[in-house]
């Protein structure tokens, strides 16, 4: 049993309010200051240790996360509720452009964008991940859309997998039109690059995990439209084996074509 504390409760229940239409620029701000938060932390980051210091350092990777979380949704919101047309592309500048901290060559958000055309009204698939250290990174998961009236959450994962890289592909959909999502990542700063997978499909109403494989060794991942092959280490210690595995992508299922093992040197 998965158990909140209060901060995260309030931030959930933000995200469960109905947004009217916004003001031109109201998302912007939301943008802005959550931009700034992670830009304390960098800067507290790159300052000498000092015992105050450390101290907000401590403080602020604590609260931050959900700060931004609720921040940065609301700013989508917002945008998308917004007179104008704005779409996945607008998306994606706006959570790129708040997520990055400079240097732009350390600690790059990964954000993705996917329209979804299922269920009746726009919607959007969007998965980002908020990196200020190795330990203490979170992705967000969500489809955001519309019932009858403003855009709003549809579903939410709240951080199925923290501290790791990700990476989002969409996959064909099923036969009767749910869209299908491959998120996969490796975690920060772990020398054995253990590489984790889930599938996600929608329905309308929520978002489901339907299959998923964990923490393989050295795991790398290559996607075709009909095929994704996993190859990875059977031990962290020797005498190694690589094993390959090819799942074939189905209409309703992702199924294990072949497994093979050979000796790794």
């Amino acid at each position: 049993m998965r158990f909140y504390t209060p901060l995260v409760i309030y931030s959930l229940s933000l995200l469960l309010l109905p947004r009217t239409q916004a003001p031109a620029g109201t998302f912007q701000a939301e943008f802005d200051r959550a931009h700034r938060l992670l830009e304390e932390i960098s800067e507290l980051q790159g300052q000498p240790r000092a015992k105050e210091t450390v101290q907000r350092l401590a403080d602020l990777v604590v609260s931050t996360p959900q700060q931004v979380e609720t921040l940065l949704t609301n700013g989508l919101l917002d945008l998308l509720n917004t007179p104008g047309t704005h779409g996945a592309a607008d998306l994606y500048q706006k959570l790129s452009a708040s997520l990055q901290i400079d240097p732009p060559d350390q600690n790059r958000p990964e954000v993705f964008v996917y329209p979804v055309e299922y269920g009746g009204n726009q919607k959007y698939f969007i998965a980002y991940n908020i990196v200020y250290c190795a330990s203490c990174s979170r992705e967000w998961i969500g489809i955001v859309g519309r019932k009858t009236g403003p855009y709003e959450i549809l579903a939410v994962e709240d951080s199925p997998s923290p501290n790791r890289s990700l990476t989002v592909t969409m996959l064909s959909p099923t036969p009767d039109g749910k869209p299908r999502f491959l998120v996969y990542g490796t975690n920060w700063g772990d020398a054995h690059n253990r590489l984790s997978a889930a599938l996600y499909s929608f329905d309308a109403q929520q978002l489901k995990k339907t299959w998923s494989l964990t923490d393989l060794p050295q795991g790398t991942v290559k996607i075709t439209p009909t095929a994704i092959t996993f190859s990875y280490l059977t031990s962290l210690a020797p005498p190694w084996t690589e094993k390959t595995e090819v799942y074939s992508i189905l209409p309703t299922e992702i199924k294990l074509r072949q497994s093979v093992e050979r000796p790794n040197p």
